[in-house]
Formats: C-alpha cells, structure tokens, sequence
C-alpha cells in the first residue's frame, strides 16, 4: 500500500510539474488536489480490505453486502471531495481531474502487475 501511494505520489509530482509549466501555479495545485482524492479512495480501499481480510468467518452474502458497501464509501468519498474541491473551493476542473485520473491509473497498473505475477 505505500508502495501505491508513493507511485501515486510521484506521478502526482509529475503531473504538477506538466500543468506548472503550462497553466501557473493554481493548476500545478489543483492537480495535488486531485491526486489527494484518489489517495484517499487507496486508502478507504485498503481499510475495507483490512476489514474484510479480519472476518473470516463472514458467508458469501455477507462478503458481497460488505464489498458494495465499500464500493458506495469510495463512491460518496470521492463525490464529497470533488463537490468540495470544484464547488466551494473553486478548483479549476481539468487540474483536478488530471491528477485524480493520474491516482487512478496507477491504481489500474498495480492491480494488473499483481494479476500477471499470480
């Protein structure tokens, strides 16, 4: 897991530096902002997981209730902050986005590396 935050991280810084050099400093800012919501859906992934790796004793039924419930706090999470982000806070929309797709697809990367190494 901090193997996936770190990777997210650096790509974040990258990202950063890509919208620094065009759009100023406001956009370079926007892009960590992003970024942080998709840490924060990497971690709620992670703590659903710990949750779920601690009930063994759990049915199938009870395993799938558990995931979509997971599933709907990622979801209300990440609606949460961008709601904050692009509305209250007044983020400029294509920094923010670019550095939440970023996180994602180092999310997407990781998890097909560990399906080709099982």
């Amino acid at each position: 897991m901090r193997r996936l935050l770190w990777l997210q991280g650096a790509l974040a810084a990258v990202t950063s530096a890509g919208f620094l050099a065009m759009y100023g400093i406001f956009s370079a800012l926007c892009v960590w902002y992003g970024m942080a919501t998709s840490a924060a859906n990497t971690l709620l992934l992670a703590r659903c997981a710990r949750r779920d790796a601690r009930a063994p004793q759990r049915t199938p039924q009870q395993s799938l209730v558990a995931a979509y419930a997971c599933v709907v706090q990622r979801f209300l999470a990440v609606a949460v902050m961008f709601a904050l982000g692009l509305g209250a806070l007044k983020l400029a929309p294509l920094p923010v986005l670019a550095g939440f797709m970023a996180g994602q697809l180092v999310m997407v990367i990781s998890g097909t590396l560990q399906l080709k190494q099982n």
